[in-house]
């Protein structure tokens, strides 16, 4: 199953790096990795992780990683990460 990373995770993704940055850029590039090395591993067992508790849908399901939640889309033959949340509340506003 191939995985897809979505703009509007990307884009949250970008701005976490940039605050994590500020106190240490190699702990940005740490997280960078490990996050995207799980959000990749999906393509494995997709429905591993929890159904999503934003939506009432059995194929979009959260991954909690370090505290942070990704919301991702198991559709077809293909996983689609549109969201990267925590604490705050969720809001879809994605391109999912």
């Amino acid at each position: 199953m191939k995985v897809r990373i979505l703009p509007s995770f990307i884009a949250k993704l970008q701005f976490v790096l940039e605050k994590i940055a500020e106190d240490k850029k190699s702990a940005a590039h740490t997280f960078r990795r490990e996050i995207l090395r799980e959000c990749y591993s999906l393509s494995d067992f997709p429905y591993r992780c929890r159904r999503s508790i934003h939506y009432n849908d059995d194929n979009i399901r959260d991954l909690i990683f370090k505290g942070w939640t990704v919301i991702y889309k198991i559709q077809d033959d293909e996983i689609k990460v549109f969201a990267l949340t925590k604490y705050e509340d969720y809001k879809d506003e994605s391109d999912q």
